[in-house]
């Protein structure tokens, strides 16, 4: 999940953070965030499906955390597929189904312990894991938001809005849609590492640069929605943007600074990448979301002005 390599890139300007800074405030939650690490401890009985109730508990623990530091939590849940990240998923999947098979493989073996990294490393939240956790919040009085479709883009739309204070996470995808804080590696004690996206523009290799040129390098580099062009990390990413003067990236400029960046021998710039790449950034700046005051769905971010909201840009951001 996330851009790969972008939070230890962004290491100089993690502040320490412990929940009380937070106190009398609303914070959103990525449910799946938590409920992949109660489901990690509980991976064996969920992949035998053997009933276990240790996913909910630990959630619910996680909730008490906050409610004790008198912080208003809002759960979000994932919603529908974006078919723009189903390639993505689709891939997860299947590794996902290759590690089960060597689990029960080594079960049979009798070597459990193996078996039980197997477990752990394909168990998957599933819908019926998410709504236990949603009948839980709702008899406890939680509030929790199940998004049109990627909690990401709902948690962000919240604190862009100023429903919530900050995001508890460990996705840096919230970054590139453009929070304004995130909390990550949250512990029992409550301690945890912020990040404020105005402190990005400090970064000695991204100084002053734009929210549209961030969110071009993490696109470049590979995301959920777009893999990235052979040969391109994040480092690479920002070397290539670093030499676009202008605060986005054209066609034009992308070819040129591409080509002049490589070698002969080098993989080329898929034919088809800049579209493909646009349509990317369409989903992160666009896509669907419901708007809790005025019980509708909006895009994350208003559509410009003289957009065409073609069939395939509407199914981009969300049918």
């Amino acid at each position: 999940m996330g851009i790969s390599g972008l939070l230890p890139l962004l290491k100089d300007i993690h502040r320490s953070v412990h929940l009380s800074n937070y106190s009398g405030q609303a914070v959103g939650v990525d449910a799946y965030v938590w409920l992949h690490k109660g489901a990690f401890a509980c991976a064996s009985e969920l992949c035998q499906n053997i009933p276990t109730t240790k996913y909910i508990t630990y959630c619910l623990n996680k909730v008490r955390q906050l409610q004790n530091h008198n912080i208003w939590p809002i759960i979000v849940f994932d919603g529908d597929r974006l078919p723009i990240k189903m390639r993505t998923e689709n891939d997860r999947h299947k590794r996902r189904e290759i590690s089960r098979a060597k689990g029960f493989e080594y079960l049979r073996a009798g070597q459990r312990d193996k078996a039980q990294d197997c477990f752990q490393t394909c168990v998957d939240v599933t819908p019926r894991m998410a709504h236990e956790l949603i009948k839980e919040l709702r008899a406890n009085n939680i509030e929790y938001i199940v998004a049109p479709y990627e909690a990401d883009a709902q948690l962000t739309y919240l604190n862009k809005i100023g429903d919530i204070s900050a995001i508890i996470t460990e996705d840096s995808d919230l970054l590139v849609f453009g929070c304004s804080k995130v909390i990550l590696k949250l512990d029992h004690q409550g301690n945890g590492i912020e990040i404020r996206q105005e402190d990005i523009a400090n970064i000695k290799e991204m100084r002053f640069w734009s929210s549209d040129k961030f969110r071009h390098m993490c696109i470049l580099s590979g995301c959920d929605y777009l893999e990235s062009p052979q040969g391109i990390g994040i480092k690479k990413s920002i070397k290539l943007l670093a030499k676009c003067e202008a605060a986005t990236v054209s066609d034009d400029a992308m070819y040129k600074i591409y080509s002049t960046s490589t070698t002969a021998n080098s993989p080329k710039l898929p034919p088809n990448y800049y579209s493909r790449f646009m349509l990317a950034d369409f989903a992160f700046q666009h896509q669907r979301v419901y708007d809790p005051q005025q019980g509708i769905l909006v895009p994350l971010t208003p559509f410009p002005p003289d957009l065409e909201l073609t069939e395939e840009l509407s199914m981009i951001i969300g049918p």
